[in-house]
């Protein structure tokens, strides 16, 4: 089974409802499995989402925009 994740950070919650597309998508694809990882506010995940992302084949990076660059 193929393992995708989506990591991505949201300040007001649109990009975790893209996110949340995005996995509702790929899990509807036969073998594939995905991952939703969340970036804090401080930037930070968790050692367990490393490993999530070390173990994907493909990872999707999502961000809003801030001062023309992406946020974390």
């Amino acid at each position: 089974m193929k393992q995708i994740s989506v990591v991505f950070h949201s300040g007001y919650g649109h990009t975790t409802n893209q996110a949340q597309g995005i996995i509702s998508g790929i899990e509807s694809t036969d073998g594939v499995s995905a991952n939703l990882i969340a970036i804090d506010q401080d930037g930070e995940i968790s050692d367990a989402d490393w490993q999530a992302l070390d173990a994907s084949e493909g990872i999707i990076f999502g961000s809003p925009t801030y001062m023309g660059m992406a946020s974390w």
